[in-house]
């Protein structure tokens, strides 16, 4: 793309155009040099990803629908609906529908879940579950279908399918994590933006992103920054940008800090090299969104304009439902035991409750068991809870690492207090005293507190402002991209911390 525009230019500008990309020192030629076979290599777009793995679904897909005819379990189809050979072909085409519409909803053919080597198959076996329940269901009313025979063939169906996609899917993630297939990028600042969001995209597992170093936007000469090497200035971008040797430009300055350096690497964007703000590869690679560096760009922590499906609120409100009545029978076994061992490990009620903040900022009051001492608060003040806290009873300290004392609120979430995932409620005495000092605070009341959240299964049990402001960041992320795959990979999560005794 650049060769193209270097050869249409004439001689003079062509030797204007050498002059101002040779790099500014020897030191970073050195450095690069390196890096200079990479241009050679073009990787597929994102687009082109997308195709791939649309097209190695479907060919899976198609061979699949194969060894159903070849084992004959092709259902016979009423004939006084379509026809039989119509009818057979109405079958399959339904089956194509519900895999449409579960891909859809459980969102599996998008590169963010399909490139992680866990997501991917796991959101391919959400919505294999998902095509068959909606292909039972449609067989039924369009073509008749008895369902102890579509659930027989269905059985079949997803006992080749389930293992089949999910070696396809994590072969998908592992050629896209290859070194030749990853993106080169640098970071435009040289401050703790770009400290930050380098540190996100280190500790990422699941990104693709191989930073190259920073290009420096103030007249100061380093060397290195946090690890990472400072290749330069706006000379060295152009250098960078005009050779092919990065694919995304990372911006972690605004636009009136420096101009020119600005101006540099927008005018990369023609050339098809990603020029991206630091907080949207923040927010993509930590599953957080950066409240502390947003700036003018506040909308990046608040909910798009793209309102919630109904069929979310749906799943939403009949997911809090069934668990909430199953929670009941659960409690109702647990609570006599519970009950007599926390009586005996420290007297006193056996239930606690305590005013916090919900929904749009309601008070409600939220039900545990007790699993402090009585006199945990002697003066009445709020004190923040800690993973070593001397105030919590032996059975307590069992029911915090497994959560059982939290049990209790499945009556709030019945009574339309809670949900069962979402922000953990807080007191209302830390949230004014949070709101001072942490942006967008209060924004985690724009959806009902949660049982379980995406704060409490990626972040550990918090006791400060730091803590409380790195699990508002997963909070405002949760909030912002809530969905029915996010739901269930949460709910999985929280199963294996429960499991695990991964509480505090």
């Amino acid at each position: 793309m650049q060769s193209d525009l270097k050869t249409n230019m004439p001689d003079q500008q062509q030797e204007t155009l050498q002059e101002k990309t040779e790099m500014p020192s020897a030191k970073q030629v050195e450095y690069l040099s390196a890096k200079e076979k990479l241009k050679e290599r073009r990787k597929p777009s994102s687009a082109s990803w997308h195709l791939i793995l649309m097209l190695g679904d479907v060919v899976l897909l198609v061979a699949l629908f194969g060894l159903l005819y070849l084992f004959h379990k092709v259902p016979h189809v009423p004939t006084n609906l379509f026809g039989v050979r119509e009818g057979k072909l109405m079958w399959v085409c339904l089956a194509l529908v519900s895999w449409s519409l579960a891909v859809n909803i459980t969102q599996s053919q998008q590169l963010s879940y399909a490139a992680n080597r866990f997501k991917g198959p796991c959101c391919t076996f959400f919505a294999l579950i998902l095509m068959c329940v909606f292909w039972m269901f449609l067989s039924y009313i369009l073509l008749g279908l008895n369902f102890m025979a579509s659930a027989e063939l269905e059985l079949f169906f997803l006992g080749v399918a389930i293992p089949l996609y999910s070696i396809w899917r994590f072969l998908f993630a592992e050629i896209k994590h290859l070194p030749r297939f990853q993106v080169r990028a640098v970071i435009v600042g040289v401050n703790p933006a770009g400290e930050t969001v380098a540190k996100e995209i280190k500790m990422s597992r699941s990104s693709s992103i191989n930073v190259l170093g920073y290009i420096g936007d103030s007249g100061e000469e380093q060397t290195t920054f946090e690890g990472l090497p400072v290749l330069g200035d706006r000379d060295t971008l152009h250098y960078l940008i005009y050779h092919d040797m990065v694919d995304m430009i990372v911006m972690a300055v605004k636009y009136g800090s420096n101009h020119s350096l600005f101006k540099e690497a927008t005018d990369a964007a023609q050339f098809g090299i990603s020029v991206v703000p630091m907080e949207v590869v923040y927010e993509s690679c930590g599953g957080k969104i950066p409240v502390e560096h947003v700036g003018d760009q506040w909308y990046v922590a608040l909910q798009s304009e793209r309102s919630t499906s109904l069929l979310y609120l749906f799943w939403k409100k009949a997911l809090d439902l069934a668990c909430g009545l199953f929670g009941l029978l659960i409690l109702a076994v647990v609570t006599p035991v519970l009950a007599l061992c926390i009586y005996l490990d420290s007297p006193g009620p056996i239930f606690y409750s305590q005013e916090r903040v919900g929904y749009h900022g309601r008070t409600f009051r939220i039900y545990k068991f007790r699993s402090m001492r009585v006199d945990a608060e002697k003066k009445g003040q709020a004190i923040w809870a800690s993973k070593t806290d001397s105030r919590v009873t032996r059975i307590g300290r069992f029911m915090r690492t497994t959560h059982l004392d939290e049990l209790p609120q499945l009556f709030n979430i019945l009574r339309g207090e809670m949900s069962l995932i979402g922000p953990r409620p807080e007191r209302a005495t830390f949230i004014k005293e949070l709101e001072k000092t942490i942006p967008f605070y209060s924004h985690r009341h724009a959806v009902k507190p949660g049982l379980t959240g995406w704060a409490q299964v990626k972040y550990r049990y918090g006791n400060s402002d730091n803590d409380s402001l790195i699990k508002l960041q997963y909070d405002l992320y949760y909030i912002k991209r809530q969905s029915f795959m996010l739901d269930l990979f949460i709910i999985l999560n929280t199963v294996i911390e429960v499991l695990f005794r991964k509480g505090v």
